[in-house]
């Protein structure tokens, strides 16, 4: 059970992602990074930077959105697994499904608690800081703060998620469009 529990938070962190993602992927830090120490004055103005950037609750939103697709994420991988070793028979599949499915509900409780306790956000508060204290000078920091602070700034984070909804549909409408015409000339040849 604890082993389950432990595969479905790596996956579900896999699933939450970091929350301002952007550019192009990186190789993961080291696992056991060592404590960077901030300076005091850099520590609050990424503290401030963050809680202008909504950092807690997006990451607690995305834990929450996580949690609610694991229990298809865990079947789809258990089924996956079981259907794909040869050393079981028919029967023992089904049997071995229907303990998986039975678990399920108690690993998703699980998850469900370990991704609801406060101490997370207050953990990748305390693990993003130093990060962003590696990236940016403080003088930069408190203009990127008094940026936030300003009212268009408030219009961009509030109007942002809309605009990538409607972006993320016109893309999907181009991509398609384009494939259909590549798809043509092989159907018409048929």
């Amino acid at each position: 059970m604890i082993k389950r529990l432990a595969a479905c938070l790596a996956g579900l962190a896999l699933v939450a992602g970091p929350a301002f993602a952007q550019g192009p992927a990186q190789a993961p830090a080291p696992a056991a990074a060592p404590a960077v120490k901030v300076d005091p004055a850099v520590d609050k103005a990424v503290r401030e930077l963050l809680d202008h950037l909504q950092y807690r609750e997006q990451m607690a939103q995305r834990f929450q959105l996580g949690a609610s697709q694991l229990p298809q994420i865990l079947l789809r991988a258990h089924t996956e697994r079981i259907n794909n070793n040869p050393k079981l028979s028919a029967d023992q599949k089904k049997a071995e499904l229907a303990i998986v499915t039975n678990d399920i509900p108690r690993t998703v409780q699980g998850a469900q608690r370990a991704l609801s306790d406060p101490k997370l956000l207050d953990d990748a508060v305390n693990a993003i800081v130093p990060i962003y204290a590696g990236k940016f000078t403080l003088a930069e920091l408190n203009e990127l703060n008094a940026f936030q602070r300003r009212p268009v700034a408030a219009k961009m984070r509030s109007v942002l998620p809309q605009v990538a909804q409607e972006s993320n549909a016109v893309v999907q409408r181009l991509i398609r469009e384009r494939v259909v015409k590549l798809l043509q000339p092989a159907q018409q040849a048929k």
